[in-house]
């Protein structure tokens, strides 16, 4: 199964999206499990890279019933959405669409479909129409 992402790229500054995030993830009533900074990481190891983090979020009543019904959802769960820094003080959103993957493990879709949802409301809040584009797991963009 390809792995496919979605990117939002924003016009807002690194800092004001990830803020922007964080929010929309709370108000959908979720907790930020983890927030993995990979610039800190490069820094920290004598590189450097632009600002690039990493938000691992869920919530246990949305993702218990899936992983039940599909063990194999564990793998992907909880969800995760990614932050990046663009030239001139821009930021991009990235994250895999899981409905589709997980309805093929077996998870029922009307669940599934939820977890596309969230994170579709969470784009909308971060970027509100900004350009969108579907990427192959190798990060060439197929459509627009």
């Amino acid at each position: 199964m390809a792995s496919k992402s979605i990117e939002h790229r924003t016009t807002h500054a690194f800092d004001e999206t990830l803020e922007t995030v964080t929010r929309a993830i709370r108000k959908a009533g979720m907790t930020i499990f983890a927030e993995i900074d990979h610039a800190k990481a490069a820094r920290e190891n004598g590189l450097s890279m632009p600002e690039t983090r990493v938000l691992v979020y869920g919530n246990p009543k949305a993702g218990t019933p899936v992983m039940l019904d599909a063990p194999m959802t564990a793998l992907d769960l909880p969800p995760r959405i990614l932050v990046r820094e663009l030239p001139g003080h821009r930021s991009a959103i990235a994250f895999h669409p899981m409905a589709e993957m997980f309805e093929a493990l077996g998870a029922k879709g009307e669940d599934a479909a939820r977890f596309d949802a969230v994170q579709q409301m969470i784009a909308d809040e971060a970027c509100r129409a900004c350009p969108t584009r579907t990427l192959d797991q190798k990060g060439a963009a197929p459509h627009r």
